[in-house]
């Protein structure tokens, strides 16, 4: 079965969904203005843009068991291992 991309519109309802979790609201930018510092079409376009590209490297993505994780407190961490 082959995976079809989604749409402009299927993006922008899981864009504005997940910006709305975060508690961020760009409808209160203006929809499409060439003389604002940001509107919600090259908002919604630019994180279109970066998620069409970030899917393939994300998904590639393997961890390797032997590299060392990210640790809150390295400190503590380091003298308790002795690293």
């Amino acid at each position: 079965m082959a995976i079809t991309p989604p749409t402009d519109a299927e993006l922008n309802t899981f864009i504005l969904a997940r910006l709305a979790v975060i508690g961020i609201d760009i409808t209160t930018l203006p929809l499409s203005d060439t003389s604002a510092p940001a509107d919600q079409t090259r908002v919604l376009s630019s994180i279109r843009g970066f998620i069409r590209q970030a899917t393939p490297q994300i998904s590639q993505y393997v961890a390797d068991v032997q590299e060392n994780p990210p640790v809150l407190y390295p400190a503590p961490f380091s003298q308790w291992t002795l690293d």
